[in-house]
């Protein structure tokens, strides 16, 4: 491939310039990676049909450093003299069901391509309603991870209709710097920035992709990558020569916490791909388009994998996003007055917000989670209570930033130290703006326009000369109704025939050796308290023991008192929450979970009542989960006892027990 060094020249950049446009040091490199890599390929796939998800994976591949090499014209004997006598990684992002590269290869003829826009220009600012990047700097990242050197791969159709491979390369550096790998050109001023790729024309010191597809593969084969086959469409971005060791921080935000992804930078861009992408990753039920099929190193990224913080985030989302009920979180419309066409409850969008035990997020023995603060990078500024950590995200699902203090939590009370209260808010991206400009006509796009280079914060913009303050509105909002919520809510649990079972254990590979992957199968857990639960019409439920099995079911030995007005009983599995018991239908409805009831009963039995009951009839859920059982009885007073054994599938949830009573009037009365 032959070089092109760009000159300096008016209005131009430098490489020194580049790597400081987006210099953002609250984030580690490894995050920004992530989150501009992801976000580009979802803006890709946006208008490629046939699809309901965008595959992107990311990864690490070793390097053939003198196969690579050679193909690089004017700094093939400085990267083997620096690179080749050690093994050598390359960091990978590939993305399909996209657009690709799109664009005439010699870019003047077509300035607004993707191809343009990617490899050759900068601050070129996204178009496409929806889409997540506005300023067009975010790919300088690309240059920081790794020497500057940055490959682009891409399998496009074209504008004949025909498939084709392209392929170029760029390297950006500090020109200032000793030891630069760019060769001198023409005794001009160096300018740290290179491409390579094959002349316009033998006149022309101007290159473009090259689309030889022998020497494409001989390329990627150096880089152990596998180009596209067939009339698979899509980008795959090499970053070569990265020094893993430095792309990993060992955050001392809570020392004593085990933190396994950050010895690894495969797992790392797995935690950060759910960190920042939770409501869009693997959710089929994403509204506003195509879902993220992720994958680390080729594996795909399942909800079985999340941690349980970004799980429930996911959840948290679509509650809101839908505007479902559930008992399973609290979810408030947030309304802001005089600014859009309309005045609904819910047109700035809706906040979800929920106080989690450290129980509900696999924080104890034997499990040990990490905390919150810990899976976002965060600092509790609060010491022995807990902060709020609050998060906020717009239409194309990448979280903007976690918050623990400032104006998003002002005024919000800390929780004990067993509690971490969480919030999200989804605006309501379709509300129409009442003074519309020509670019900022709803709600998305002025928060699309208030995102600064990185998009890691909101804040108010003016719009025809006016100062607007709609994000300082939706803060308020978000602030009184988070309040006012936690502090009218009365302190009631319902105690007729509620029995708290312990919490199902599902992942039995601890950190680090189990890390990132699926939770076993086989459940093991510990007790609870023993509870008793006593009518005024002497109908009791006693829960006395209980113990995990070989096979993964937990069983249950509980007592029963019936009096003899009782014609009739149902022992029924429920989920519990904050909000309330969550039943099977509420569950599985399409405006909650929408998922299968994670509880099933599998056995039932009452020793030694011979002739005491009649007819049992087994009650399934939509999704066909027996999750109650129905038992007729003599018209005498029973007392006994029984045992119900049932498995959990989702190892982030309680399971509750009710029993409830029928005769001849309601509830035996």
């Amino acid at each position: 491939m032959q070089i092109e060094v760009a000159e300096f020249g008016k209005m131009s950049q430098s490489g020194n310039s580049l790597l400081k446009l987006i210099q953002n040091n609250d984030l580690p490199i490894l995050d920004l990676l992530v989150r501009e890599a992801v976000q580009n390929s979802l803006d890709a796939g946006m208008k490629v049909e046939g699809h309901d998800s965008v595959h992107v994976d990311i990864g690490i591949k070793d390097v053939d450093v003198q196969g690579f090499s050679k193909h690089l014209d004017g700094i093939t004997e400085r990267l083997i003299e620096k690179f080749g006598d050690s093994p050598q990684k390359a960091i990978y992002i590939e993305d399909a069901n996209t657009t690709g590269l799109t664009g005439s290869l010699d870019f003047k003829h077509s300035p607004n391509s993707n191809i343009f826009k990617l490899i050759y220009g900068i601050s070129m600012a996204q178009e496409t309603p929806g889409a997540g990047g506005s300023w067009g700097l975010g790919k300088t990242v690309y240059f920081r991870v790794g020497i500057g050197l940055v490959v682009y791969y891409s399998h496009i159709l074209n504008e004949d209709g025909q498939f084709q491979h392209r392929l170029a390369v760029t390297l950006v550096e500090n020109e200032k710097l000793p030891n630069t790998i760019i060769p001198e050109y023409n005794e001009k001023v160096p300018s740290g920035i290179a491409w390579w790729g094959q002349r316009v024309s033998p006149d022309s010191d101007d290159t473009i992709p090259i689309t030889d597809e022998t020497m494409i593969r001989d390329i990627l084969h150096s880089l152990s990558i596998k180009p596209f086959e067939g009339e698979r469409l899509g980008t795959k971005i090499i970053i070569p020569f990265i020094d893993e060791q430095q792309l990993l921080i060992k955050h001392e935000i809570n020392p004593d916490e085990n933190k396994p992804w950050e010895t690894n930078v495969a797992d790392y861009i797995g935690v950060a791909m759910q960190r920042w992408y939770a409501p869009r990753l693997a959710n089929k039920k994403y509204s506003y388009g195509k879902f993220l099929d992720g994958h680390i190193n080729g594996k795909r990224l399942d909800k079985d994998d999340f941690l349980p913080l970004f799980l429930e985030l996911q959840l948290m989302y679509n509650a809101a996003a839908i505007g479902s009920k559930t008992n399973r979180y609290m979810v408030n419309d947030i309304q802001i007055r005089n600014y859009f066409e309309h005045n609904k409850v819910n047109n700035a969008g809706r906040v979800a917000y929920k106080k989690f035990t450290k129980k509900e997020l696999d924080m104890l023995a034997p499990l040990n989670g990490p905390s919150p603060y810990t899976c976002v990078n965060e600092k509790n500024p609060l010491g022995e209570q807990n902060a709020p950590l609050m998060t906020y995200v717009r239409r194309p699902g990448m979280i903007i930033n976690y918050e623990t203090d400032g104006e998003w939590c002002k005024g919000l009370h800390a929780t004990e130290e067993n509690e971490y209260l969480v919030a999200i808010f989804v605006p309501n991206s379709n509300t129409k703006l009442m003074n519309q400009d020509d670019e900022i006509t709803d709600l998305e796009a002025y928060l699309r326009k208030s995102e600064m280079a990185d998009h890691t914060s909101w804040t108010d913009i003016i719009i025809k000369g006016k100062p607007f303050d709609i994000v300082e509105k939706i803060r308020s909002q978000v602030r009184r109704k988070i309040k006012a919520s936690f502090e009218n809510k009365e302190e009631v649990k319902d105690k007729q025939g509620l029995n708290t079972l312990a919490r199902n254990v599902g992942k039995m590979l601890l950190p680090p050796t189990g890390f990132g992957r699926r939770a076993s199968s086989r459940n093991r857990g510990g007790g609870t308290k023993s509870a008793a639960n006593t009518s005024s019409r002497g109908n009791s439920f006693t829960i006395l023991s209980q113990k995990y099995l070989d096979t993964g079911d937990l069983e249950v030995h509980f007592q029963m008192k019936l009096s003899k007005s009782v014609s009739a009983f149902t022992i029924e599995l429920f989920i519990a929450s904050e909000g309330g018991k969550i039943s099977a239908s509420d569950w599985e409805s399409d405006d909650s979970v929408g998922t299968p009831f994670p509880a099933k009963i599998t056995r039932i039995s009452f020793p030694d009542t011979i002739g005491l009951f009649g007819r049992s009839a087994a009650q399934k859920s939509d999704r066909k989960v027996l999750h109650a059982v129905r038992i007729e009885k003599i018209p005498e007073p029973v007392e006994c006892s029984g045992i119900l054994s049932f498995n959990c599938t989702d190892p982030h949830v309680q399971v509750e027990m009710l029993m409830k009573p029928e005769g001849s009037v309601v509830n035996g009365q």
